[in-house]
């Protein structure tokens, strides 16, 4: 399951979840306008991820008695293509799963022993998100408004337990929040934040602190207007506000 609307403002702006990297809350004098993100995946169609075992899944599908080996389809009850997968061993490697209309609603494939992708669709055909694994563990990930735009995205260090990307996007197409590794020695991020309409509202850096699973602010960060003229500076120590200039 990715994360929704509300996690994600958390993720940027203020979680203490061991996954956050940013510690700011959204402003509050301020409306970004969001997009539609469409409805919920149908259950139904969800229930086959735990016979995928790239997702974590596992479950094991029988056919016969056996663990299903091959192709195998469903449908749904008026008879339309419903989902069409390969098994090895009763668990997924390839499959799309369709709503009741003929629309797809996901697909997933190996591409190779592993790497692996799973897409997700709108009901109007638009791409709603897509999420690449290596050896089962998602290192990227994107999601989009019903009409196309871009909603989130991120990228994981394959290794460590913090993000080397966070952007969050309003419905316009012009970012809420981006965070960027931009020194990988000393595990350091830029962290821009916008004014509704895409105009930078804050800049500065960040270090992830490994003891805290989070990343703290550090140095300089200034503040504008929507008109780009500086505000304010705050200069960070232990991750707290020590002066404001």
């Amino acid at each position: 399951m990715r994360p929704s609307f509300l996690t994600v403002l958390a993720l940027l702006f203020g979680s203490t979840t061991a996954h956050a990297q940013v510690d700011q809350e959204l402003p509050s004098d301020e409306l970004y306008v969001m997009g539609d993100v469409g409805d919920d995946p149908s259950p139904d169609l969800s229930v086959y991820d735990a016979m995928n075992k790239a997702l974590g899944g596992d479950s094991v599908r029988l056919c016969g008695g056996n663990p299903c080996l091959g192709w195998v389809e469903d449908h749904h009850k008026d008879g339309s293509l419903k989902h069409r997968g390969y098994y090895d061993g009763g668990q997924l490697t390839i499959y799309k799963n369709y709503r009741p209309d003929g629309s797809i609603e996901r697909e997933f494939r190996s591409v190779d022993a592993v790497r692996s992708v799973q897409r997700t669709y709108h009901g109007n055909g638009q791409l709603r998100s897509e999420t690449k694994f290596i050896d089962g563990r998602s290192v990227q990930y994107e999601d989009h408004y019903v009409d196309g735009t871009l909603r989130y995205a991120e990228e994981r260090h394959r290794s460590e337990p913090y993000f080397l990307r966070m952007d969050l996007f309003a419905a316009d197409g012009k970012p809420v929040s981006t965070l960027q590794l931009v020194d990988r020695k000393r595990v350091e991020f830029m962290q821009k934040e916008y004014h509704p309409g895409g105009a930078l509202r804050s800049e500065g850096r960040a270090r992830y602190d490994p003891s805290r699973m989070d990343t703290q602010r550090i140095g300089t960060w200034t503040y504008y207007d929507q008109a780009g003229a500086v505000v304010k500076h705050e200069d960070y120590q232990d991750g707290r506000v020590a002066t404001v200039r």
